[in-house]
């Protein structure tokens, strides 16, 4: 006999993950920290209709040289990866997701 759990309903319309493994690599960013990217993001996204939620994670197996990645699934939507390499490319991808909820 088997059983599955309850589902529940939520508030968040999407997740943001972004990889904490990028940091660490040799080949990673010199001047980005997944700490500090979760930190804009959230920033940048507070004024979305949907509530997200910024995460941390582990690779993501997209690897970008100089960069980190962010992947966004959100609003029913196919999910959005971007390979960041400055503060500027963070806002960029806010922005981005921000026109997807629209």
């Amino acid at each position: 006999m088997s059983h599955s759990p309850p589902l529940v309903e939520t508030k968040l319309s999407g997740v943001v993950l972004v990889c904490g493994d990028c940091e660490e690599r040799s080949d990673g960013p010199t001047k980005l920290k997944a700490k500090q990217v979760r930190k804009e993001l959230k920033r940048d996204l507070v004024h979305m209709p949907g509530r997200l939620r910024v995460v941390q994670s582990t690779c993501l197996g997209l690897c970008p040289k100089k960069a980190m990645a962010l992947v966004a699934v959100a609003g029913g939507h196919a999910p959005l990866a971007a390979e960041v390499c400055r503060d500027d490319d963070v806002a960029d991808f806010a922005k981005a997701l921000s026109r997807l909820a629209r």
